[in-house]
């Protein structure tokens, strides 16, 4: 199934969905019908200058989410947090590689294209902000120059920013999700906890070496993301620069460039860290030793695993399993 929605205006992403799959929505809850999956999408006006969606569901077919450019700037910025729920990999379920659906977050301008693909029998559990541009620099206030968060709150130029999902992010996802508050203060709970989740957002940007932005278009963005998947397809093997520029059509210099603007990492180093994390999760969840753990992810040599795990997550692996034991 394929949905296509125009980026600002119209009648909105729910309502123009809810009316693709022949359903309404009540109260702010768009639910799903039976014969496409279970669970519902939640909208959340909390000011008129920032709103929240919740989606969490379990689709029977898989759903591509086209969201076309209308071609300007629309005066807000998207930021989509996906699988974000803490927990949400129960044990025993579905890893990085072969789900994949990764702990990230976008932040983008209107004016580029941009697909999502959510897979059939997956639960999907995702947190859109929509925000104005000068509600958000209200909230920021810098009081030094970043290029990156000018790039933003400019809203002159195309940009769009990708950053793995941190701990304090899906602890904040968590109290969002279980929240049980007094229905008078619904608002004031969930905006405090929006602008919780763009605090840590932008404190994550904040930590980007400071490189000069650069105009993207959609044809570029397209192309970071293949190399993307193409480098997280098999965390076994390292990523082959020469062959993954020859296969963007890109000097080896502008492949890097553009990778490193758009995920504020290199590539190699990006690679290495959802390495880390999916050895995290493979011992945490899976219950895997910590040999098969390292050989499964392409290490011959378990010491040099042990120190770029411990690099990575803080505690060398055997210390991190062990916490399994005190549950």
């Amino acid at each position: 199934m394929v949905f296509e929605f125009v980026s600002s205006g119209g009648p909105g992403f729910m309502t123009a969905f809810a009316e693709s799959i022949g359903s309404k929505i009540e109260n702010g809850i768009l639910r799903l019908p039976e014969k496409l999956g279970r669970g519902h999408i939640k909208a959340m006006d909390l000011d008129p200058m920032i709103r929240m969606i919740v989606v969490n569901f379990v689709l029977k077919e898989d759903l591509t989410l086209k969201r076309i450019s209308a071609g300007h700037s629309s005066g807000g910025i998207s930021m989509t947090f996906h699988n974000i729920f803490h927990g949400n990999r129960q044990r025993g379920g579905t890893s990085i590689q072969d789900s994949g659906l990764l702990p990230s977050v976008q932040v983008t301008s209107a004016d580029i294209d941009f697909e999502t693909f959510f897979p059939a029998h997956t639960e999907i559990n995702t947190i859109i902000i929509a925000v104005d541009i000068d509600f958000l620099r209200s909230l920021l206030k810098l009081k030094n120059e970043n290029a990156l968060i000018e790039n933003i709150l400019s809203g002159n130029h195309s940009y769009l920013y990708e950053e793995i999902i941190s701990l304090q992010m899906q602890e904040v996802a968590a109290k969002i999700v279980d929240a049980d508050v007094p229905a008078d203060l619904n608002n004031f709970y969930f905006k405090l906890r929006a602008q919780e989740l763009i605090y840590f957002l932008f404190a994550e940007l904040l930590k980007r070496e400071r490189v000069a932005s650069q105009p993207l278009n959609t044809a570029d963005v397209n192309v970071m993301f293949a190399i993307k998947n193409k480098i997280l397809a098999d965390l076994s093997q390292p990523p082959n620069l020469p062959e993954l520029a020859k296969s963007s059509g890109m000097s080896e210099s502008k492949m890097k460039r553009l990778f490193k603007h758009i995920f504020g990492n290199s590539i190699y180093n990006y690679y290495q860290t959802f390495r880390m994390n999916e050895a995290a999760y493979l011992i945490n969840e899976r219950n895997l030793s910590i040999s098969e753990v390292g050989y499964r992810l392409g290490f011959s040599n378990l010491s040099h695993f042990t120190r770029l795990f411990e690099k990575h997550i803080g505690m060398k692996p055997k210390k991190y399993a062990g916490r399994n034991l005190k549950r």
